[in-house]
């Protein structure tokens, strides 16, 4: 079919010479056809007496209707505005109160699938910003905090509307470096290599972690679990602090901060890490005339390495402990580009 363009006219402009569905006789079907709200900020305080609580959130949600008319026929009857979505959001917040963000999703979910009954799916990402309580002489404030990031939780919930939820948890912006104790040898070499092997580096990286709960059960702590998993990522990392523990790659470290957290926490199905290498090179000082004995270094923003991996707990005993299992991962993380640090 040719179109016949009205002089004058924008090429997408609704006076285009044809009417709209004209294209429905193409053999095509919609994949996915979710959307919603992202970037929704609230903050939430909770009062008990003089003591006082607080979250400060920033919260996406999608949803996916049994209908895509809207796409296919411009009937929009069904289609909840993303400014009903951000409302809701704020209600549940006062209604529900927010205990754990993961609980919130929770909430959050719950309500657009028994509210609507056109609802079949609902995705909700939330990462709060690291308010921690201030302390005087180890005695906490009833009611002041202090900013400190050692890492930006964030939770991922999704709902359809015949099956459970699913939990994901995690941390995202941690930067973690030790001055020694790691290094890079024995790698593959080519007639472009120019890395020089080294015994002792610098090992400072950027990483997300995100895990997936298996079964939910009520009354889950997820405050508990939280603080377990990023101080296994540390322990990881760092190992014993009197000695520390030698990495021979940043990948290694990666495999270390799964293993740790899969054995120390049993409701935790499934790790994702997303590892970035920040690097440093020592700056060249023989030129002012002074001797640079590892002292000083230059930070590097770009390029810089990076790695992704995913550790899941086997299905069954029948598969060998060596086997990589193929299949897509559940922890998919950074979906949502609106979404960024604090």
């Amino acid at each position: 079919m040719e179109l016949e363009l009205i002089e004058g006219a924008h090429p997408h402009s609704p006076q285009v010479g044809f009417e709209p569905g004209s294209f429905q006789c193409l053999d095509v079907e919609y994949v996915n056809s979710e959307y919603g709200k992202n970037g929704v900020r609230l903050l939430y305080i909770r009062r008990e007496g003089k003591m006082h609580c607080i979250k400060e959130l920033e919260i996406s949600v999608h949803i996916k209707l049994d209908t895509m008319n809207e796409y296919l026929h411009s009937d929009n009857t069904k289609v909840i505005p993303t400014d009903t979505i951000k409302n809701s959001i704020e209600a549940l917040a006062k209604i529900r109160g927010i205990n754990t963000i993961e609980q919130f999703g929770l909430d959050i979910c719950d309500h657009f699938l028994t509210s609507f009954c056109h609802v079949v799916y609902c995705n909700a990402f939330i990462q709060e910003v690291p308010w921690q309580r201030l302390e005087k002489d180890g005695t906490p404030h009833v009611h002041a905090f202090l900013y400190s990031s050692e890492g930006v939780r964030f939770c991922e919930v999704e709902q359809s509307v015949d099956g459970a939820p699913i939990v994901f948890s995690g941390i995202k912006d941690l930067k973690i470096m030790k001055t020694t104790q790691s290094g890079f040898q024995n790698f593959y070499k080519d007639k472009y290599t120019t890395l020089p092997e080294r015994r002792d580096r610098i090992l400072s990286v950027e990483m997300l972690i995100k895990w997936c709960y298996g079964v939910c059960p009520e009354g889950l702590d997820y405050d508990c679990i939280w603080r377990t998993a990023h101080e296994s990522a540390l322990d990881a990392f760092a190992g014993p602090p009197e000695t520390g523990h030698y990495s021979p790659s940043y990948q290694k470290t990666v495999n270390c901060v799964q293993e740790y957290i899969l054995e120390k926490i049993p409701q935790v199905e499934e790790v994702e890490v997303i590892c970035s290498n920040i690097h440093y090179s020592l700056t060249p000082l023989e030129k002012l005339g002074l001797c640079n004995d590892k002292e000083i270094f230059t930070p590097q923003d770009t390029p810089f390495g990076a790695c992704a991996s995913t550790l899941r707990r086997k299905k069954g005993p029948e598969e060998e402990c060596d086997t990589v299992v193929e299949s897509k991962t559940h922890c998919s993380a950074g979906w949502k580009p609106a979404l960024k640090s604090n």
